[in-house]
């Protein structure tokens, strides 16, 4: 790990394309960063992403009767499209 000291205003560059800069630094020691990078470089906070990772293996060990039966849904999206293009003013299947 590269540690660094800046001060308001100073850049850190990350390759080519990366620029962070310091926005500002509040009393209690909380640090403003803006982050320019191309579209395609993903920027997340790390709390963010171990909430979300957290949430999604909540969602993986869910009782299986509240996990959705994948195969039942893709047979009714299945069958609504079917209805729909064999009639136009046809009511889709419930």
């Amino acid at each position: 790990m590269l540690a660094l000291t800046r001060e308001i205003g100073q850049k850190i560059l990350i390759g080519d394309d990366i620029v962070v800069t310091v926005l500002s630094v509040s009393p209690n020691g909380r640090v403003r960063l803006g982050i320019e990078a191309p579209k395609h470089v993903r920027i997340d906070r790390q709390e963010v992403l171990d909430r979300i990772r957290q949430e999604n293996m909540e969602s993986a060990n869910a009782a299986p009767s509240l996990a959705v039966d994948a195969a039942n849904w893709a047979s009714f999206g299945a069958r609504r499209a079917n209805a729909m293009a064999k009639s136009p003013t046809a009511k889709p299947p419930e």
